[in-house]
């Protein structure tokens, strides 16, 4: 059995202004051919699951592409069309194949379609016929349109956030591509949306409320006739008709079933709504927490600047913040600004700095953080996560330099990365367990590596356009009414 793999993954926060172009893409590292197969497997990735179940089954894999970039703006549309053309024209040359494995985001939003992941799914059905299976992975924040759930045959999502289940939902999709293609399942499928837009920050699969609608899906799934369940939080910062929480139930062969099984778990998540409010401290409780540190580390994320959900990475209000409280035996990951790193390597390991951080890119994270800084350190950026999300990927923050600023020491990069793993600062010759206070940029994915790690955490928002706060942001295509943007009586 033949199958293409590909991935093009992109989750779009639509209010950035830092639009998503071709270098984008470039700079996150493009695999194509065999490089995919090379430099993936093994890792904590869908590919990864892709290749394990290949093994496993005996098919042969026909790898075209392979790229995810950091979540920014509006995909270009001269971005999207290069990189899919190139899966399609690598379909053309496959020849006939049986089937197509995809990795996608589901809430990629692009100048050529707001419904990215839709436009990219017609591309590939419109290339291989509607006789040859598609099946394709989702991350759990996607937006699932309707034009995605008709495409594909199947999709997959991921059950966990932080995602630490990619792998093993690739090799899920890999499982059922192939019973599809022999004629042993018949997908049909049945999308729920109930009017809601959650943010994450309450989110997170171990904790409630997600642990409980996840878990009935897990129960759901062991229903005879049952193929998967997807249930997804949603992305509010893709600007689109679709985003919001959805659940998607596929069958074998049985819509009723679907419909059913996927109009009762958005039910519960509906009934469940208030829980994903709130989890968020403010700047003197916080305050309140670095006092109360026993032995560490107390682990404090800045919600509002979270590259991973859109934010430019480059706000400097926690490193302010720390300084304002005097804290002590700190490090922060990470204030992204290219132009300081330039004069922390013009300047050199051992000189003294004066910097204007962070607050370049725009006006919506805040001003520039001007500081007096000791170079610690100047590295090329490049580490491999320890794990246990993403295990096994390199990481790329371009130059960066440790700066210490008073007590804090503070990573400055030249690109915008959340920091998801511990070897962010392991590599940099900073020890995580042995910190008071470690400061990060983030949202849920740092609580696999950190939580495990910390005496207590705390979320806080700072200015940005990735937090809790949706008035922030001048919303004009989510359907309304909709939770909590509007009031409902039930």
């Amino acid at each position: 059995m033949r199958v293409v793999v590909a991935e093009l993954s992109h989750e779009t926060n639509t209010f950035s202004s830092v639009p998503t172009d071709l270098a984008a893409f470039e700079r996150a590292g493009i695999r194509r051919g065999a490089a995919v197969t090379r430099e993936l497997g093994g890792t904590a990735t869908p590919v990864a699951g892709f290749l394990d179940a290949a093994v496993e089954l005996g098919l042969e894999l026909i790898p075209i592409l392979s790229v995810w970039a950091t979540p920014s703006g509006m995909v270009t549309a001269g971005a999207l069309d290069s990189l899919l053309g190139e899966i399609v024209d690598g379909i053309a040359r496959a020849g006939p194949v049986d089937g197509v494995l995809l990795g996608l985001h589901g809430a990629m939003v692009s100048e050529a379609a707001r419904d990215a992941d839709g436009y990219i799914l017609n591309r590939v059905r419109r290339a291989v016929g509607p006789r040859v299976p598609v099946v394709a992975t989702l991350d759990l924040h996607a937006n699932i349109s309707d034009a995605m759930a008709e495409l594909a045959d199947a999709l997959v999502g991921f059950d966990t956030y932080p995602h630490v289940d990619q792998r093993e939902r690739g090799r899920e999709a890999a499982e059922l591509l192939v019973r599809i293609a022999r004629g042993e399942v018949h997908p049909e499928t049945a999308l729920a949306r109930p009017p809601m837009l959650p943010t994450s920050q309450n989110m997170p699969t171990h904790q409630e409320p997600m642990r409980s609608i996840v878990a009935r899906a897990h129960e759901l799934e062991r229903t005879p006739g049952v193929l998967t369940i997807t249930v997804a939080g949603g992305f509010p910062p893709a600007d689109v008709e679709e985003a919001g929480f959805c659940v998607l139930v596929t069958t074998d062969g049985d819509p009723g079933l679907a419909r059913r099984l996927a109009d009762e778990l958005a039910g519960l998540a509906w009934q469940r709504r208030d829980g994903f409010l709130g989890g968020v401290a403010s700047w003197e409780e916080a305050a309140a927490a670095l006092r109360a540190i026993q032995h560490g580390p107390l682990v404090l994320v800045d919600i509002g600047d979270n590259p991973w959900t859109g934010g430019t990475g480059d706000s400097a209000e926690l490193l302010r913040f720390l300084l304002h409280e005097g804290a002590r035996d700190a490090a922060l990951a990470l204030i992204a600004d290219p132009e300081s790193v330039a004069r922390c390597i013009a300047a050199g390991v051992g000189s003294i700095v004066d910097l204007r951080l962070g607050g370049k890119i725009d006006r919506l994270h805040g001003a520039p953080l001007p500081v007096r800084g000791y170079v610690r350190m100047l590295s090329d950026g490049r580490y491999v996560n320890r794990g246990p999300m993403h295990a096994g990927v390199p990481v790329d923050l371009g130059r960066t330099a440790v700066v210490a600023c008073d007590s804090v020491a503070v990573l400055v990069t030249e690109r915008a990365e959340t920091p998801i793993d511990i070897n962010i600062f392991r590599t940099h010759g900073i020890e995580p367990t042995n910190l008071r206070v470690i400061a990060l940029k983030g949202k849920g994915h740092f609580r696999a590596a950190f939580e495990p790690i910390a005496e207590r955490v705390v979320l806080v928002e700072g200015p940005g356009i990735s937090g809790a706060d949706l008035s922030r942001l001048d919303f004009r295509h989510v359907r309304r009414p909709i939770w909590p943007l509007d009031p409902f009586d039930e």
